[in-house]
């Protein structure tokens, strides 16, 4: 008999899109599931949808924040109502392939994992891409399949230890929390995401299951993220965005400065965690690697803020304690010798992302 999985589904004002999430997980071929829709406290009509999706269906519930808690919080949320025996996640504006659910579940009795995950493709638009088939993903995996064990002739990666040095390691993330499905019994010890972040909270979650349970990567996609205009992170076209003229568009930089700080908060606790592991081999470079990305965050801030030379300054100095680079160092002198505000032309090592 399928064993129960309960689905968490967080949502916040999606009720034009979210409907195409719950019809992905009314296709799976694995049926034995519960989708707990938890709605983080929405102003529009998102209650109706969710209940004519009930009324067709009675596997689906709906609860409601009585205030807003970010993703993190309408995730726990759902975790807490979860009744099944595994917990799967899905964002309102994604989509799972039909054997999502049965393909892990086939992989965790497999492999005995505790966890299992999976590749995606990315939907911009109507534009489709799948990010894993060029040279430098094709080789950070066939690097795992020699590093940890494999089954299925290295479809499936299995990790116990070292998986975080690995995640370290990698430029691209192979680890996806709309992939993650698990048992639920691992709560008792990892517990709930941290609510305190808006900007990786998925991520910094996902480590804490790194190096203590055994899991398994499957390296075909599951999912479809949609990189939709109003979601927390892709709310532009980063690539096309010119760094000259942020500063005219005050909404824009308003985002791109508070989803910063956002960012640098999550490095800086990724950065805890890997101090504290004991499974990271050169730990002194990793904890650079990560400072670097850090200084280039505060970086970038004081490029756009260059108009405004104390706070230029300020993000600079921030810049520099965690690792000086000939970039935010000439930065520094031209901020401080300038007598022009936003002189300054240095666009190298910037990072909007």
């Amino acid at each position: 008999m399928e064993q129960l999985i309960s689905i968490v589904i967080p949502t916040y004002n999606r009720a034009h899109i979210i409907s195409g999430a719950i019809q992905s997980i009314m296709n799976q071929s694995y049926t034995n599931w519960e989708l707990i829709v938890v709605d983080d406290f929405s102003s529009d009509h998102t209650e109706e949808t969710i209940r004519e999706w009930i009324r067709q269906d009675d596997r689906i519930r709906y609860v409601c924040n009585e205030r807003g808690k970010g993703p993190g919080g309408a995730r726990n949320t759902g975790m807490l109502a979860a009744k099944g025996e595994f917990v799967a996640f899905l964002d309102s504006d994604d989509a799972w392939y039909p054997s999502h659910l049965s393909d892990s579940i086939g992989t965790l009795e497999l492999t005995k994992a505790d966890v299992s995950f999976a590749l995606w493709v990315e939907l911009h638009g109507n534009i489709t891409s799948y990010k894993f088939d060029n040279e430098i993903e094709r080789n950070g995996l066939q690097a795992m399949r020699t590093t940890f064990q494999t089954k299925n002739d290295g479809e499936i990666i299995v990790f116990e230890k070292g998986l975080f040095d690995a995640f370290l390691s990698h430029t691209r993330n192979f680890f996806q929390l709309n992939t993650m499905v698990f048992r639920r019994k691992l709560l008792d010890e990892v517990g709930l995401i941290n609510e305190q972040f808006y900007v990786g909270e998925d991520t910094t979650y996902l480590l804490r299951f790194f190096d203590k349970y055994r899991i398994a990567l499957q390296t075909k996609p599951h999912c479809i993220y949609r990189q939709s205009p109003d979601s927390l992170y892709f709310f532009c076209d980063r690539w096309k965005l010119d760094p000259d003229t942020i500063h005219l568009n005050e909404e824009i930089y308003k985002k791109i400065e508070r989803q910063s700080f956002q960012s640098i908060q999550a490095r800086e606790h990724i950065r805890v965690l890997a101090a504290q592991s004991d499974f990271i081999r050169n730990k002194a470079k990793q904890l650079s690697n990560i400072d670097i990305g850090i200084a280039s965050k505060y970086y970038t801030l004081s490029y756009l803020n260059r108009y405004d030379r104390k706070t230029a300054l300020r993000y600079c100095r921030q810049s520099l304690r965690y690792k000086v680079s000939i970039f935010n160092l000439l930065l520094f002198v031209k901020l401080l010798v300038s007598s022009k505000s936003g002189s300054v032309f240095l666009q190298k090592a910037l990072d909007l992302w």
